[in-house]
């Protein structure tokens, strides 16, 4: 049967189906044209004004120091989905005085801020074992405040090799 012999109903059935279909593929065009132009922005490491701002939140004005925390991680990240990354502070305390907050920063990353930690006095000792997914070549930070206003910072540099999250 033609489209002439369908009944009037048939016929203005398919050309509304047909005009719907073509409309609707016609609307989901831009988004894949743009969707590249997207993705790559997710992938954009953070600029070093917003890792710089994070710092300075953290630090509240304090000079951190470069010794007692301890930043243990491989040279190299061969699987860069997932970095080992351990964090001690290892440096004797008193009793009165106790790690508060820790945070870990992947600077080459497009959100910096990896992790962030609270603690209490009843934590005994401060030790974080984390996996980083990472996407370049960068610089690992870790700050750690103490309750008596100290803040004390770690860093270490890591090499990604390729495979990794948008490589």
């Amino acid at each position: 049967m033609t489209s002439s012999k369908l009944p009037s109903r048939f016929v203005r059935r398919r050309q509304l189906l047909l005009g719907s279909a073509a409309g609707l593929s016609v609307s989901f065009l831009p988004i894949k044209l743009q969707a590249q132009t997207a993705f790559d922005q997710l992938l954009k490491p953070a600029s070093a004004a917003q890792v710089q701002a994070l710092v300075d939140e953290f630090l509240k004005g304090a000079t951190p120091q470069e010794k007692g925390l301890k930043l243990d991680m491989p040279a190299l990240g061969d699987n860069p989905a997932a970095v080992p990354v351990k964090v001690v502070l290892d440096m004797p305390l008193k009793d009165d005085v106790y790690c508060q907050e820790l945070i870990i920063l992947a600077q080459g990353n497009p959100h910096p801020l990896a992790c962030r930690f609270t603690f209490t006095a009843l934590a005994g000792t401060t030790e974080v074992a984390v996996r980083l997914r990472l996407i370049e070549t960068q610089t690992i930070r870790a700050l750690a405040r103490l309750s008596d206003g100290q803040v004390l910072s770690a860093q270490h540099h890591i090499t990604v090799t390729a495979g990794g999250c948008g490589m």
